[in-house]
């Protein structure tokens, strides 16, 4: 029978609806009503018109801040009580906690927390303290959460910021998994590629490409610096920063005025870009499941991850990628510089990286999410 069970979907930042991607008109065609609990941002409107669901608007900003706080769990809470939800799930952690709250205080029925990862893994003193118990009290308001990947559960259990019996993983992870029919390299635009690779002036260059925001975080000074190594020796490596640049000047700067790194803002079509791309590289410190080597596996190019919670779970070791000692940047520049000088492996990892894809589908995760729903 179809549902008509009420459904809000949140997030926190404007933008951010995009983990959502198609999953919200799955469900509002299985008969839920949907609704999207996000900021008051440009993109949210226009996503919710593409996926033929309803905007929730609300001002909230990611970080700790008590009184735009306060006034952001009023808010919430009188959509919640005009809409009077059947089912609430909410993830990124300011939306996750508000979110909580406010299901719990009106009584939903099924509260879920999607959990994409642990902020304050990377943070130290008192803010990672706040942040631990932000996540132990959003973890006990909720019935279930659903963890986006088997390493992100075992390093919440490990923290002692999760609850055994409520936590779930769908599948092998991934919070929405990934559309693997969009990254085919035979789905390329050949003209608009060959256009790219004139752009750049990358024929005949060895590509190692990243995809996210060019920060500490996500590793791009060790990259960086491992390139520059690379580069040396190799006067044909590139490497291709895509993504927004939230990084301190000096260190701008430095990979900027390199003759062999490209930085290119962030583009939505993902897969023509990642299409220059030999190697594919994700040095994050932490992450929640990354999508992206998954998309990169699904084009057919090696991965090359950190041991970092989430990371490691999107990349079979030796199989269709090689995973590193997080924050090592001299091991980073040993697999890089493999890679780089062995064309044979690339193109071996890269053909099974088509076939690792296929665990990922978004219909194998949203299968898994009505699952809980009807718990």
């Amino acid at each position: 029978f179809p549902s008509h069970d009420k459904l809000i979907l949140g997030v926190t930042v404007g933008g951010s609806s995009r983990l959502l991607d198609g999953q919200a008109s799955y469900f509002k065609e299985l008969g839920y009503e949907v609704y999207l609990i996000s900021q008051n941002h440009f993109k949210e409107p226009i996503f919710c018109q593409k996926e033929g669901i309803k905007h929730l608007p609300v001002k909230i900003v990611p970080d700790i801040h008590p009184i735009i706080d306060v006034l952001s769990l009023i808010q919430i809470i009188k959509h919640f009580r005009a809409i009077k939800p059947d089912i609430v799930n909410v993830g990124t952690p300011k939306m996750g906690l508000l979110g909580m709250m406010a299901a719990k205080f009106l009584g939903v029925k099924t509260r879920i927390y999607t959990c994409r990862g642990l902020r304050f893994e990377t943070e130290k003193g008192v803010k990672r303290w706040i942040l631990e118990q932000m996540e132990k009290y959003t973890v006990s308001l909720a019935h279930h959460v659903i963890y986006v990947s088997p390493s992100l559960k075992q390093a919440a259990l490990r923290y002692g910021v999760a609850q055994p019996s409520k936590a779930i993983v769908i599948g092998e992870g991934s919070s929405n998994g990934v559309d693997t029919s969009a990254f085919k390299s035979e789905a390329i635009d050949a003209e608009k590629r060959k256009a790219l690779i004139s752009k750049y002036q990358l024929e005949n260059k060895t590509v190692i490409g990243f995809v996210g925001r060019v920060t500490e975080h996500k590793g791009a000074y060790e990259l960086v610096a491992s390139f520059e190594k690379i580069y040396e020796s190799n006067k044909d490596a590139r490497l291709i920063l895509m993504g927004h640049i939230k990084c301190d000047p000096a260190f701008e700067e430095r990979f900027q005025s390199h003759p062999g790194i490209i930085h290119i803002p962030f583009q939505d079509d993902v897969p023509l870009y990642m299409s220059l791309f030999d190697i594919f590289v994700l040095p994050s410190w932490r992450e929640g499941f990354p999508n992206v080597p998954i998309q990169a596996a699904a084009m057919g190019i090696p991965v090359v991850v950190s041991n970092a919670t989430g990371c490691i779970d999107a990349v079979k070791e030796g199989f269709n990628g090689t995973i590193y000692q997080v924050k090592k940047g001299a091991e980073l520049y040993k697999v890089l510089k493999k890679y780089v000088a062995d064309p044979q492996l690339r193109i071996e990892h890269g053909n099974n990286g088509k076939e690792w894809a296929k665990r990922f589908t978004k219909e194998k995760i949203w299968n898994g999410i009505q699952k809980i729903y009807e718990l």
